[in-house]
């Protein structure tokens, strides 16, 4: 045994020599050396052997040490995790389960976030739960010999690690932007009808890319994703396990509750993660949102009904809650730059309503929105939408040019203050291509020969390049394709008629003239008539003509087009007013005081509304049919008498050209109070009053854009005033009201 613990020792493993010599002493006995030296030197050998510097290992390649390291992580992590894997998923369980309970902490989301600050603690959570949990499990394993105080150290601080993760997680689970929205009728109960349109306007209002090309219609904040309003399943039982899974894994922390108190005014309330946001009583009186007529003049009023009365009642009050909601959740979370200023729901709410309803009567919208500036100064949206109600449609040349200055310094405003970071980018950009487009339209529209158009043509043709190039598709920030593309069409209509040089010699942005000339969206092909006419005039009329059949299809085009300063020279061309639809009123039923009885009383067998007599049929019977105040009815019969006279007044000579206005003189006349030919000023005894000839034609040429001479409307109006009373040109016919 010594010989074999010699070995042992010049083969360098002195510890195992030692401990054989150590097993011999204790267990051999040789018969003549005593136990307690037996193999003394070879013993002494192996002590001195033990006591000299190890050699130094031979170098590890990059592989050997990976490997090396491995063995190590593998013995002191990954052995010891396997042991108690289980204990270690049940922990990490745990404490997530503990994130998910702190969340009912009152006031734990704190203050706003960013997208960055929540994926951070996010992932600073996750990470303090694991290891944490890990060092708790692995602290008995790494202290197996140690005293048992440093064990429980390292366990409470592990424990102590994973509970600040679960803290870390609850902040971010109660930061998320998920809300569930119930809305419920005047009997409590949840209308799933109503909980749709409130989810849609509310998608459309904070998660829809911008629209529209001037005017922004409602908001441009995408903030809202589609998964910020999660999908609840109608069948009874799934949607019970949704509750349940939901409320153990899932965190939605808003909830909004709708509750319609009557058909004019509603309740928001909100509250999140458990603890009450904000809540508002919404009522249309209040917002003025019941006053005023609520239809366009070319809206059918006589096919509205009640029922559809109250559908865009509630309508309005569906959108102003969903602008509350928006402008509550803008005050917790980040990505809502797209309010442009918006801090006031109300605010918000109106200019939603008065930008998103295409039937809306233009005074009513520009009611609503000088209501909205008045909420909120701050919100540029309403105050650009304002601006444009009020003065884009302006032919005065000192109005365009008073309207372009603002929109120039506007756009030079945000710009300003997006390059020096005082505004967000993504939020303000799209309102700034609406501006610039908006004043490149209103330079057009001025005199192409004035000073105010010089003045400004050179930053008009600078804007109108940097929007066809801003909106590239490889640079564009935050605006939908088609929307984008539009605008760079526009724009490039617009860079090529302010360019200085001859139109033939340009030749920037041609692929993009000349997709705009070829266009045949109506807003478009509108703008590439206008570029055509403004270039070649009169001598292009045919090809205006084509283009603008495309555009003609909008009835807000159409209007447009009988005043567009820029289409001025072409509508002196007679064949052109014609093919605008510039023709006067025919039909005496067209005029204001019947148009809105035509239907009944023609049903009523009375055809024309010279055939309204009053001593045939009762007033007081057709005051009952038509369900109008007596008073009307006496008014319509004195119209009556009016229009019997207009049409028996001769068409002589004198009086041709203006007879086929005579249905406008009519509308003017009644316009300016007069019912009867008696009320007709004379300048003498014998002819009309000039000046009141004059006013008259003013009024009708704005209306129709073209007015009778007035040599031969003030020698109508004369033969008017002379006819009798009762001499119709026609016998009435005998219909009678049933």
């Amino acid at each position: 045994m010594c010989a074999q613990a010699a070995g042992l020792t010049k083969a360098g493993k002195s510890a195992d020599a030692l401990a054989l010599i150590e097993k011999v002493r204790g267990q051999g006995r040789s018969p003549a050396l005593p136990a307690t030296t037996a193999c003394e030197q070879e013993r002494l050998a192996a002590v001195r052997a033990a006591a000299q510097p190890a050699p130094a290992a031979p170098p590890q390649n990059p592989a050997e040490k990976a490997g090396a390291n491995w063995d190590r992580f593998n013995a002191e992590w990954i052995s010891p995790l396997s042991k108690a894997g289980l204990a270690l998923l049940g922990l990490v369980a745990g404490f997530l389960v503990l994130g998910r309970l702190l969340v009912l902490l009152p006031k734990i989301a704190g203050a706003r976030k960013s997208p960055a600050d929540r994926a951070l603690l996010a992932l600073t959570g996750l990470a303090f739960i694991l290891f944490g949990s890990c060092l708790i499990v692995l602290a008995p394993e790494w202290n197996a010999n140690a005293i048992e105080g440093k064990s429980f150290g390292q366990m409470a601080a592990g424990a102590l690690l994973a509970f600040l993760g679960s803290v870390v997680l609850a902040v971010y689970l109660s930061s998320r932007l998920r809300l569930t929205l119930d809305v419920r009728d005047t009997k409590g109960e949840t209308s799933k009808v109503d909980v749709s349109q409130i989810g849609a306007l509310l998608h459309e209002l904070g998660a829809d890319a911008p629209r529209g090309l001037e005017v922004p219609e409602g908001a441009d904040v995408t903030a809202l994703a589609d998964n910020a309003m999660p999908v609840s399943f109608t069948n009874k039982v799934l949607a019970a396990v949704q509750k349940l899974v939901v409320s153990i894994f899932g965190v939605t922390p808003w909830r909004v509750v709708v509750s319609s108190s009557n058909e004019d005014s509603m309740t928001v309330s909100m509250a999140r993660n458990g603890a009450s946001v904000g809540a508002v009583t919404i009522d249309r009186n209040e917002l003025q949102l019941a006053d005023g007529q609520s239809k366009k003049p070319g809206t059918d009023a006589k096919a509205t009904t009640p029922t559809t009365t109250n559908s865009a009642a509630e309508l309005e009050l569906h959108k102003m809650a969903a602008a509350y909601i928006l402008v509550t959740l803008a005050k917790k979370h980040h990505g809502f730059d797209g309010l442009c200023g918006a801090t006031d729901w109300r605010s918000l709410g109106l200019h939603y309503v008065a930008t998103t309803d295409t039937t809306m009567a233009d005074e009513r919208a520009k009611r609503l929105l000088g209501a909205a500036v008045d909420h909120d100064a701050g919100n540029m949206l309403a105050e650009v939408a304002l601006q444009h109600a009020l003065f884009r449609e302006s032919t005065d040349k000192e109005t365009i040019k008073t309207y372009a200055d603002w929109l120039l310094g506007m756009a030079n405003e945000i710009r300003n203050d997006i390059d020096r970071r005082a505004k967000s980018a993504a939020g303000y950009t799209p309102l700034l291509y609406r501006i610039e487009l908006t004043f490149l339209s209103m330079v057009l529209n001025l005199p192409p020969d004035s000073s105010a158009f010089l003045q400004l043509q050179r930053p008009g043709r600078e804007i109108a390049g940097n929007l066809v190039r801003k909106l590239e598709p490889s640079r564009r920030l935050n605006v939908p394709g088609p929307w984008a593309y539009a605008m760079r069409l526009d724009a490039a209509l617009a860079y090529r008629d302010l360019d200085e040089t001859s139109p033939e010699k340009a030749v920037q942005h041609s692929d993009l003239h000349t997709a705009a000339l070829a266009s045949i969206a109506p807003r478009t092909a509108y703008n590439a008539a206008c570029s055509i006419a403004r270039r070649r005039g009169e001598a292009a009329v045919e090809e205006v003509k084509g283009r603008l059949r495309y555009a003609l299809r909008d009835p807000g085009l159409t209007a447009w087009a009988r005043k567009d300063p820029e289409l001025a020279v072409l509508r002196k061309n007679p064949d052109f007013l014609q093919f605008l639809g510039v023709t006067p009123r025919q039909d005496f039923w067209k005029l204001e005081a019947f148009e809105p009885y035509e239907k009944q009383l023609r049903k009523a067998g009375i055809a024309r509304p010279r055939d309204l007599y009053a001593h045939e049929v009762g007033q007081s019977d057709i005051s009952a049919y038509l369900q109008v105040n007596p008073l009307v009815i006496k008014r319509l019969s004195r119209l009556a008498t009016f229009v019997r006279r207009a049409e028996a007044v001769p068409s002589w000579e004198a009086t041709k050209s203006a007879q086929k206005f005579r249905v406008e003189v009519i509308g003017a006349l009644l316009q300016y109070g007069i019912e009867r030919p008696e009320e007709i000023p004379y300048a003498d005894t014998t002819s009309v009053d000039e000046s009141f000839v004059k006013r008259l034609r003013n009024t009708i040429e704005e209306r129709v854009l073209i007015a009778p001479d007035a040599a031969p409307l003030k020698e109508w109006l004369r033969q008017l005033k002379k006819t009798p009373p009762e001499t119709p040109a026609v016998q009435p016919s005998t219909g009678s009201v049933e």
